[in-house]
């Protein structure tokens, strides 16, 4: 019959009086608690491996997202362009809306203080004044029409600028003239 053999030691690290050198404590130390260091430091990285392919995916996700609605925003582009001027519009009809004169009224006394070869270009109405940019075919016929200007009690302060001569047109001149009475804000 045999018998069990007997259970065989092998210590590579020396004798029990190792545990009592620094050395020894360095050995013991790294040999408990280093393995529970290196084996927290690889659930660390393998987290982070792991995170990295939900990040990617979170990333690839998001710039399809940011595609699909650049590629809205493009195809609605005229749309939002017709919006926008009915919103230039609108301002302007409010502008004209916030002025106490009436644009045809400012026509109508225009119609009555214009000499014959006198010629409107431009005509802008804003709350508190008037811009004109007009044409005489001769100096009688600008002379009258600032006259005229000066006589009306609807428009102060006239302002006479750019006047130019044109041998085929005449006189070319603009000027800027006050509201009386307009509302100002």
């Amino acid at each position: 019959m045999h018998m069990p053999a007997s259970n065989v030691s092998i210590n590579l690290l020396g004798d029990s009086d190792m545990e009592h050198t620094p050395l020894g404590r360095i050995v013991a130390w790294a040999v408990t608690y280093g393995r529970y260091i290196m084996i927290g430091t690889e659930i660390v990285v393998l987290l982070a491996f792991i995170s990295r392919f939900s990040l990617d995916r979170k990333l690839t996700d998001l710039k399809e997202e940011v595609t699909q609605k650049q590629e809205i925003i493009e195809a609605n582009l005229s749309f939002e362009n017709d919006i926008r001027l009915l919103q230039n519009k609108l301002a302007a009809v409010k502008t004209l809306e916030a002025i106490s004169i009436n644009p045809l009224d400012m026509l109508t006394l225009f119609q009555s203080i214009l000499p014959s070869g006198v010629f409107l270009e431009s005509f802008e109405l804003a709350e508190d004044q008037i811009t004109v940019n007009a044409t005489a075919g001769s100096t009688y016929a600008f002379s009258q029409f600032i006259s005229n200007l000066q006589a009306t009690k609807i428009l102060t302060a006239i302002e006479i600028s750019d006047i130019k001569r044109d041998p085929i047109l005449g006189i070319q001149f603009s000027f800027v003239a006050h509201i009386t009475g307009a509302k100002t804000k």
